[in-house]
């Protein structure tokens, strides 16, 4: 579904207002619907799915706002109101007052802190470093080229898996499913 400029802003606003103003779980999955509109014409930005997800949480819906508040993690990195909302999802998914993170996201720390942008910024350079200090070691500069060049691979394998990483996570997203129940007729 193709949209311009002005009919994605129309439903962001639209969206917008319809979450400022939900009071119930029900209403909050309009809101998430609106938020879907724009998902599904192909919208991806972090303030989306942190919206998304934050509406997901209100309406109880806590996997899939777990789900978009990881999206708007690797858009946006880490993030104290994502990573607020991601923790309130778990405990209330698990029916606990407080949970930990998983021990992946202590040992693989950049790849959740940083966005994905960052982490391609980074690997791109480490590419570009990589290469230059194999040149430099070819027109005669060998002090040291050696280790930068290790150095360099080291963080493309390591970025450069992230980032292949975030990239599989997002072409195979799948789309949230988000029944309201019908409005019953009042006689």
């Amino acid at each position: 579904m193709a949209m311009d400029v002005s009919e994605r802003t129309f439903i962001w606003n639209e969206a917008n207002a319809i979450m400022n103003s939900a009071a119930t779980p029900d209403d909050y999955l309009r809101a998430a619907q609106a938020y879907q509109k724009l998902t599904d014409a192909g919208v991806r930005n972090g303030p989306l799915f942190y919206n998304l997800g934050t509406a997901l949480l209100q309406a109880g819906r806590y996997d899939d706002a777990l789900n978009a508040l990881a999206r708007a993690e690797r858009y946006l990195g880490r993030q104290p109101d994502i990573l607020r909302n991601m923790k309130i999802a778990m405990a209330r998914r698990q029916k606990v007052n407080s949970v930990e993170w998983p021990w992946y996201r202590i040992l693989l720390f950049w790849h959740f802190a940083l966005s994905g942008a960052v982490r391609a910024t980074i690997t791109m350079t480490a590419f570009t470093l990589f290469w230059l200090a194999l040149i430099l070691r070819r027109v005669g500069v060998r002090r040291g080229m050696n280790s930068i060049a290790v150095l360099a691979l080291l963080v493309v394998v390591v970025f450069g898996s992230s980032l292949a990483t975030t990239w599989h996570q997002e072409l195979t997203a799948k789309r949230y499913v988000l029944d309201v129940p019908a409005v019953p007729l009042v006689k």
